[in-house]
């Protein structure tokens, strides 16, 4: 039997890289199979997804040698129809992969079936099987913009499985998902891996991986045989602007309600101390992203008070506010514009008023604390998407903040940028700083924070750290 994806001798080097992304690499996949890809940041793995769904380098610039076969197709000289309806690749952000077009999620799963040509009876069968599938169902009627980003990611892995490609793609498909959401795509690969659909996953989420019936780890864009060993990262420190404290944060029964009539706060009250650690945590949807943009002004309660060091923010303009709150957003897509590392880390602190040598010191102890000295000239987006999370948080530790917001910091990250994203947080609390998570990682919110507080519905229950 012909492989459905066989990959010989593949080499790839993008055009700002002195090393390949991958190297002479060779896989082939059987039809009805399901291979997951793991390997640390930056091993080859997004390059190898990209490669299979044909988009390298019709679509993504990069010098390529080997061949990369689906099915009877050259997938590297192919045409974009000449994979059409074949070949489904889910990204890792949603951002990539929705059209922002359509007014309904029900009408963004249709327009891929559209492009196909299936008839409109057809459709919306198919679209509610999947939906059903994924525990979306209930979004079916919802504009795609108005979702949060775990909303937004199973939405963007029904737009690609509705069209029921025979090879599917996936590059780490759950970053952005809760557990719930996690185990809801893993049962879904199932049952396209038992009716015959042949899938390539990359993750780092072991709960994927397990599932798979056949695992390969890259490692310096090679296949290599069990888990490369993984520097350590020791404790961290930040030298930077000692002596100044932590911020307070009191919300006093904060109440959200967005344009569309969206509910996502319900008479929030937390009281968050100088120097704390406080991580928040709970299902997609629950309200906590749009609760930490209160704390940065980009959003303003539609009841109740948000309070930073005992002052109304209600008054105050983000540009004011961001001389005492640092927010990283989740999506570095959301956040990077320059084009070096370097003048990116060093935004901030210029339109803060920082200039001169103050700027380098900050510029060299936030590319410290992220382990990113030697990309300084390197162009962000030639950088993988878990790598410019950590541009994103160097640019807002340069700007020395009291407060550290970060919206899910660690999703993307291998084992190895989990640690040293602990190590960040763990380092701001030693210099006096508070710090306020998102997170869907319970390992981390238990192991690096000092209380974490779960989000349901908009609302808001402490829960005491485990021993407390």
């Amino acid at each position: 039997m012909r492989p459905a994806l066989r990959i010989d001798g593949l080499t790839v080097r993008y055009p700002a890289r002195r090393e390949p992304a991958l190297a002479d690499l060779s896989l082939a996949i059987e039809p009805g199979e399901r291979v997951g890809i793991a390997g640390r940041t930056s091993a080859g793995k997004s390059t190898l997804a990209l490669a299979a769904a044909g988009l390298i380098p019709r679509v993504v610039r990069a010098a390529v040698t080997g061949t990369v076969v689906v099915g009877k197709t050259d997938a590297l000289h192919a045409t974009a129809d000449a994979l059409l309806g074949r070949v489904g690749i889910v990204f890792a952000s949603p951002a990539d992969q929705l059209s922002g077009s359509k007014p309904t999620v029900r009408e963004e799963l249709a327009f891929g079936l559209e492009n196909l040509g299936v008839p409109r009876a057809e459709m919306d069968p198919r679209i509610d099987a999947v939906l059903a599938d994924l525990g979306i169902a209930g979004l079916a009627d919802r504009e795609p913009a108005s979702l949060s980003g775990g909303e937004q990611q199973r939405v963007a892995i029904a737009s690609i499985v509705t069209m029921g490609p025979g090879l599917l793609v996936l590059d780490e498909p759950t970053a952005e998902l809760d557990p719930e959401g996690t185990d809801a795509v893993a049962t879904l690969l199932d049952g396209l891996s038992a009716a015959g659909t042949t899938i390539l996953c990359v993750e780092h989420d072991r709960a994927i991986l397990e599932r798979c019936g056949r695992n390969v780890t890259l490692d310096g864009g090679r296949i290599v045989e069990g888990t490369p060993a993984r520097p350590a990262i020791g404790p961290l420190a930040w030298a930077a602007g000692r002596g100044r404290m932590g911020a307070t944060v009191t919300l006093d029964r904060l109440g959200f309600r967005y344009p569309n009539g969206i509910e996502a706060l319900r008479d929030v009250s937390l009281e968050v101390r100088a120097g704390e650690r406080v991580a928040i945590v709970g299902a997609n949807g629950s309200g906590k992203t749009t609760l930490a943009k209160h704390l940065i002004g980009l959003l303003r309660p539609t009841s109740g008070r948000v309070l930073v060091d005992g002052v109304p923010t209600d008054d105050r303009t983000v540009q004011a506010l961001a001389q005492t709150v640092g927010f990283a957003f989740q999506d570095p897509g959301d956040q990077l514009f320059e084009r070096s590392v370097e003048r990116e880390v060093g935004f901030g602190p210029r339109r803060l008023g920082r200039t001169g040598a103050d700027v380098a010191n900050l510029i060299d102890a936030a590319l410290t604390m992220t382990g990113l000295p030697g990309e300084r000239a390197t162009n962000p987006y030639d950088l993988d998407r878990s790598v410019r999370k950590l541009v994103t948080l160097a640019g807002v530790l340069a700007m020395d903040p009291a407060l550290l917001v970060l919206d899910e910091p660690t999703t993307g990250q291998d084992p190895e940028g989990v640690e040293r994203v602990g190590r960040i947080v763990e380092a701001m609390a030693a210099a006096g700083r508070t710090v306020i998570a998102i997170t869907h990682d319970p390992a981390f919110a238990d192991r690096w924070f000092d209380r974490t507080v779960v989000m349901a519905a908009g609302r808001t229950v402490d829960r005491p750290r485990p021993g407390a």
